[in-house]
């Protein structure tokens, strides 16, 4: 695939230095040690929102914040808020931190060591284990017995309509059956394992697999005319519990799914949010008071970051 030059000069721009390094590595294919690529790398502790969080860290290890609606700080543990630990180490993997910074090393340690015998954080949310298994492998954690824990307990938890749940719905049901499994957490799950190549031969990753091929990716599995829920086919960033069309595209994309005609409304979506400067356009920024992604409506540098990385998949 071909990057229109005026897109790769854009996302090349030194302003935001995460974005020109991951463009290099994972878009152009540049090697590590190319000094361009060294270059930016090395620019990425200073870089704004990277500098922010990291100087917003607790001494012991955890960012925290206080929830309006109850007043109390949130951080110290594994519940979490917007700017709480458990989004912050996903931002910054996002933004291209790794555990070779020291501050990322304390503040991953401390919150694995949180971890519950099963591997699980809090009450089971496949939302919060699957995206922190993501986090944690790209920060370069992947061999960490604590994380294996937690990839365990992702691979024994898939449930009997190949999605997942967490426990405060388990049990229940509706109309004399079972609840269906959450689409949000479901989607964390695929976006996990995706980033584990080791396991996509495995049936636990083609049964997650089929859970939203089956419903043609975005669509409810009962009616593939409605959409699953009004996020899907919306370009959401950063990622968090929400589950948006670059969430799916993405991992099924990194998978080798790209030609199974049931993405096809998928792709369709895709190309809608393409502009004529070959740009993609943000259609929701998930808030965080350390980093401002870009403005809704508007062309957007992360969006079109993981739009043509897509598209290269494809």
């Amino acid at each position: 695939m071909q990057i229109p030059q005026n897109v790769v000069n854009w996302l090349l721009e030194e302003e935001n230095p995460s974005i020109c390094y991951r463009t290099m590595k994972e878009l152009l294919d540049m090697p590590e040690s190319d000094p361009r690529v060294q270059r930016a790398k090395k620019k990425i502790p200073s870089y704004s929102p990277v500098k922010k969080m990291l100087d917003a860290m607790h001494p012991d290890g955890y960012w925290e914040e206080i929830n309006p609606r109850t007043k109390e700080k949130i951080g110290d543990g594994t519940i979490y808020f917007r700017n709480t630990t458990h989004f912050i180490l996903a931002y910054l993997a996002e933004l291209g931190m790794t555990r070779e910074n020291p501050t990322i090393e304390k503040a991953v340690n401390r919150y694995l060591s949180l971890q519950q015998p099963n591997g699980d954080f809090y009450r089971q949310f496949s939302c919060l284990y699957a995206m922190n298994i993501r986090t944690f492998v790209l920060l370069g954690f992947r061999d960490d017995e604590r994380v294996k824990n937690t990839i365990r307990l992702m691979r024994e938890s898939i449930r009997y309509d190949n999605g997942y749940l967490c426990d405060m719905h388990e049990g229940k049901h509706k109309k004399g059956r079972l609840v269906k499994s959450c689409i949000r957490g479901s989607a964390k799950v695929l976006f996990a394992v995706s980033e584990l190549p080791d396991l996509w031969e495995e049936p636990l990753s083609k049964k997650v697999v089929d859970y939203f091929l089956d419903r043609n990716v975005l669509y409810k599995s009962t009616d593939k005319s409605s959409l699953v829920n009004r996020d899907a086919g919306q370009t959401i960033f950063p990622f968090t519990w929400r589950f948006g069309l670059l969430d799916i595209l993405l991992p099924l994309s990194k998978m080798g799914y790209i030609k199974e005609p049931r993405m096809q409304s998928a792709w369709d979506f895709l190309e809608n949010h393409k502009n004529q400067k070959d740009q993609y356009i943000l259609d929701i920024d998930i808030k965080c008071k350390y980093w401002k992604v870009g403005k809704r409506g508007e062309s957007n540098k992360w969006v079109t970051f993981y739009a043509y990385l897509c598209l290269k998949y494809k």
